[in-house]
């Protein structure tokens, strides 16, 4: 099993994978239809346009009797997460 999610050599950059006339995939063309969410962080990063979210609760605060309660509900890249950075993607 892999444990060292810092190793990139495995992952490739495809270029020119599309024509210029045609669409980017999970790009809608119009306001009904619906979009995939990808992360502008690791497309910065490593050039590869992940889509992986985890549902995560940022900054949560803890009540005496040791429940959870309030902070922040968000949807975070995981790959970002294994990386050691939290990036925000709603």
């Amino acid at each position: 099993m892999k444990d060292d999610f810092r190793d990139r050599s495995h992952l490739t950059k495809v270029d020119g994978g599309r024509q210029a006339g045609k669409p980017r995939a999970g790009r809608r063309r119009s306001l009904t239809e619906d979009e995939q969410v990808t992360c502008w962080q690791c497309a910065k990063d490593t050039g590869i346009e992940t889509s992986v979210a985890v549902e995560v609760i940022l900054a949560p605060r803890r009540r005496p009797d040791g429940k959870r309660s309030g902070g922040t509900k968000a949807l975070v890249c995981g790959l970002c997460l294994a990386r050691g950075k939290v990036t925000r993607l709603f």
